[in-house]
């Protein structure tokens, strides 16, 4: 952690921290508990290269206390919940994220730096091969005099002074974690968040199966006989006199409302049962049609039944004739051939 960042230097590694953990942790979305633990793991990996770029860049700004915590905690919160994240979440803590690194990469430099810098990085890591700015390699001529050539700056790692990556980073976990220097009540706030940490991605189910109410033994009820609903019709035509055709698949019923009658069947045409009365329509020319069933709904109108084979012929006798009678009503056909040729369904059956 020795050293200064600069400010492109500190933005692109916790960038590249918290893209890299988005792209892994999303090849694992279709399994939630482990997206959740592989989160975390990524997180608590992340977090000395994070907390290292972090300190070197307040080490050049000057920065102290809260200013260097919220680009860490940002970084690991942000890494940590995205397994969690809807879409709008994602965008507002993008946003938070973002200003809590700004607000310590865009700090000036509080004091004159050394320009010898690699990388964005200054610091003992980067070696020269001068030692100092006024003392270069000097290269003979054949003029007899020679000229200078600087050196560029180059990081020990290329000197081969860098220790190898494993050990380094284990440096660097050494460096983040002063477990021996930490009171007592803060080793327990840090237990207490570890165990929260790894509760959390199982917490969701857990909590659902404490609070699932017990299953109860319930008796299967009797199933209640159900009668079927009459089907819509495919038709309907108020005519003048109060009263209605119907067409359903080709069948004729005339509807109409009648005196306070019991709801049901009023009569059968296949068991010559119910109300004589309703056994045959009769029209003024003493021509006669059966319908093969009357039924009385639950508000008192009747529903008068035919035979497909009998729709054309009725259609044209309510266009041709006077009156019929039904079930002991009259009917007058006044303007019944204008509205049965207002609706094109029925007007064909008249031009057949």
């Amino acid at each position: 952690m020795k050293g200064q960042d600069s400010p492109l230097r500190f933005a692109a590694i916790l960038g590249m921290s918290l893209a890299g953990s988005a792209a892994v942790t999303s090849l694992f979305l279709g399994a939630p508990v482990v997206a959740r633990y592989l989160a975390l793991v990524l997180a608590l990996l992340l977090y000395p290269v994070i907390r290292a770029a972090t300190v070197r860049r307040a080490q050049e700004s000057g920065a102290k206390g809260m200013p260097l915590v919220l680009p860490v905690a940002m970084t690991l919160v942000f890494i940590s919940a995205i397994p969690y994240l809807t879409s709008g979440a994602a965008m507002l803590l993008l946003v938070l994220w973002a200003g809590a690194v700004a607000q310590l990469a865009l700090r000036p430099a509080s004091r004159a730096l050394d320009s010898v810098q690699v990388n964005g990085y200054r610091g003992p890591m980067v070696h020269s091969v001068t030692t100092s700015v006024n003392r270069n390699r000097v290269e003979p001529s054949l003029a007899g005099d020679s000229a200078p050539t600087p050196q560029q700056p180059e990081l020990a790692e290329e000197s081969e002074d860098l220790p190898d990556p494993v050990s380094l980073y284990l440096a660097l976990w050494r460096d983040s974690f002063h477990l021996s220097a930490m009171p007592v009540a803060a080793k327990g706030a840090l237990v207490l968040v570890l165990l929260s940490a790894l509760v959390a991605p199982v917490a969701p189910g857990l909590f659902d199966a404490l609070m699932a109410p017990e299953p109860q033994v319930v008796e299967a009820a009797k199933p209640e006989k159900v009668e079927p609903e009459r089907p819509r019709a495919e038709a309907i035509l108020k005519m003048p006199d109060s009263y209605w055709l119907w067409m359903t698949k080709g069948a004729l019923t005339i509807r109409w409302q009648g005196d306070e009658t019991a709801a049901g069947q009023v009569w059968d045409y296949a068991t010559a049962e119910g109300d004589a009365s309703c056994a045959e329509l009769v029209f003024n020319d003493d021509s006669g049609y059966r319908p093969y069933s009357v039924d009385v709904e639950a508000d008192s109108y009747f529903m008068a039944n035919f035979s497909p084979m009998d729709t054309q012929i009725i259609i044209k006798q309510l266009a041709r004739r006077g009156s019929f009678t039904l079930c002991g009503y009259d009917f007058s056909l006044k303007g019944s051939t204008k509205a049965l040729k207002s609706q094109s369904y029925f007007e064909w059956y008249l031009n057949q």
